[in-house]
């Protein structure tokens, strides 16, 4: 069985803010180091559809308030572990042409499963996120 420990916990915390950060961006570069190329390319979908609509989807003030793990297993050299991460965040749509919000704007609380992988022995990468 594939042990996490509280380095792998503070990994995923870190993740979870620089991936935010990065997506708030639409930074791809900075989400190559952090994600896989599939997730890579779900949000390049995600960034030009909001372009297509004139908007920012801005994320900020992510804050992880509890990572439960749900699952963690090992395929070959590969390790997974899914984590349900409880997080609160201001989200909100930002007018791409002329700066103010358009939605969103309130602080909530956000539950999502996050599925990381990496090479044994290597650094985690965000694999897949499913809505609970």
């Amino acid at each position: 069985p594939l042990t996490i420990g509280k380095s792998d916990y503070d990994a995923f915390e870190r993740l979870l803010g620089e991936i935010q950060s990065a997506y708030s961006a639409e930074d791809i570069n900075a989400l190559r180091s952090k994600v896989t190329p599939e997730m890579l390319s779900y949000f390049s979908e995600q960034f030009a559809e909001n372009a297509s609509r004139g908007v920012i989807n801005k994320v900020d003030n992510v804050r992880l308030e509890q990572g439960d793990l749900a699952e963690a297993w090992r395929e070959d050299a590969v390790e997974y572990a899914t984590v349900a991460m409880r997080f609160s965040l201001t989200d909100r749509l930002i007018d791409r042409a002329t700066g103010p919000a358009l939605e969103g704007g309130e602080s909530g609380e956000v539950t999502e499963l996050w599925t990381f992988m990496r090479a044994r022995g290597g650094g985690w990468l965000l694999s897949a996120i499913q809505q609970t």
